[in-house]
């Protein structure tokens, strides 16, 4: 695990810079001491470096049930769960009712989770409500909490609410504008974008604009200017219709900030126009994968996912709080912080993603970040950890940490 072993060094040497900081300004007086609980395990490298573990049960909510990102993600948890302690529960939440939602929170607080990692933000409202009440703690992945419907400004307020990590970028614009520089690029003249309902996914109307915007300067200087259709097209959670492309017949190229292996790419398969270049989110892992680049068909020309072990973020801050520990430098609010995504772009990337990513390959060998590292990131279970620290590896996540 090369990457792995890289990704460590630069961790341990953050966390060994900070805490001699804090250290310093604080004559030593950290919040870094966990709490004494029953049910511990020693685990460790060596008889000289022990960690009394404490066992722990969390749940896990998931918008969905199958597909890559899953079986990363369970297969990423078990491998480290001995490590850390947790034993993990999983419920699989709807994107879009939130009493669905709030049901099977309940149901992991009854079966004795004491926190909670949730990745749709329908419901937050009433879920944190759920979980201050049965002194459970709550934390998201792949969500911010800060665009839904159903999410309000008291959620961060409330003592039982860690944080989150966003699905990639909290920023859409960076992507708006990657696609827009790789579109001209590869000299595309007539570009459609495609994206799912605002009301849900109000960020996507960002990197829709975010690549307009990229697209009309670059035609300011052009001699031959890039036509993208004016009107963005919006998918009901629906796959795309046929019609669009008659609608369209000289599109060469489509961005759909929606999930277009799924929702784009079969009607371009069944309308025979697989020629029309794909910049799309997320990683199916499927005909993404062997049609991508000079592969197949060379339809899909982008994608982009979040690896598994961008969870370490909330889950770290959940270990703490249920240790009754907290890094020195810990903001006073939880925040939504961002992780670098896995960006593919290049027969190279897709490659490296293919041969080394635990996304993949559901094999914890190819893991970024082992157990024994989790821990060490945890205040409870390292002096010398760091919130700075915790920040630093969600910038790790991306297609180069993996070389």
């Amino acid at each position: 695990m090369k990457h792995a072993k890289k990704l460590l060094a630069i961790l341990l040497a953050c966390a060994m810079i900070m805490g001699c900081l804090v250290a310093c300004g604080d004559n030593g007086g950290t919040e870094n001491q966990g709490s004494e609980n029953k049910g511990t395990e020693n685990v460790g490298n060596s008889e000289e470096e022990k960690v009394e573990v404490v066992q722990h049960k969390i749940g896990i909510a998931h918008y969905t049930d199958s597909g890559k990102g899953v079986e990363a993600l369970k297969a990423y948890l078990e491998g480290i769960s001995e490590a850390i302690g947790c034993e993990f529960e999983y419920v699989t939440l709807s994107t879009y009712d939130e009493a669905t939602n709030i049901t099977a929170i309940q149901n992991l607080i009854s079966s004795g989770c004491e926190g909670i990692l949730m990745s749709a933000d329908m419901g937050t409202a009433t879920i944190i409500e759920e979980c201050e009440a049965a002194g459970v703690y709550l934390g998201g992945f792949l969500c911010d909490y800060l665009t839904s419907q159903s999410t309000t400004p008291e959620v961060f307020d409330n003592p039982y609410f860690l944080g989150s990590v966003c699905d990639g970028w909290a920023t859409p614009k960076k992507y708006g504008e990657l696609i827009a520089s790789e579109v001209i690029a590869g000299g595309y003249k007539n570009v459609g974008v495609i994206i799912f309902p605002t009301f849900a996914y109000p960020l996507m109307a960002e990197a829709d604009a975010a690549f307009r915007n990229a697209i009309d300067k670059h035609n300011e200087t052009a001699e031959e200017k890039i036509n993208v259709v004016e009107e963005t097209h919006t998918l009901m959670f629906a796959p795309l219709e046929a019609t669009y492309l008659s609608d369209n017949p000289e599109l060469d190229c489509i961005f759909s900030v929606a999930a277009g292996a799924g929702f784009v790419y079969p009607i371009l398969v069944s309308e025979g126009k697989t020629d029309i270049a794909l910049y799309t989110t997320g990683f199916e892992g499927t005909d993404d994968c062997d049609n991508f680049g000079s592969a197949g068909n060379g339809c899909f020309k982008g994608v982009m996912a979040c690896t598994a072990e961008s969870i370490v973020y909330p889950l770290v801050l959940m270990i703490d709080a249920l240790n009754e520990a907290k890094f020195a430098d810990q903001p006073e609010k939880p925040e939504v912080v961002e992780c670098d995504p896995l960006v593919i772009l290049s027969d190279d990337d897709m490659n490296t993603v293919k041969e080394n990513s635990i996304y993949y390959s559901a094999d914890y060998a190819d893991a970024l970040l082992t157990g024994e590292q989790v821990r060490d990131l945890c205040a409870s279970y390292n002096k010398d950890a760091t919130y700075a620290g915790l920040l630093e590896v969600l910038t790790q996540m991306g297609v180069d940490d993996l070389k």
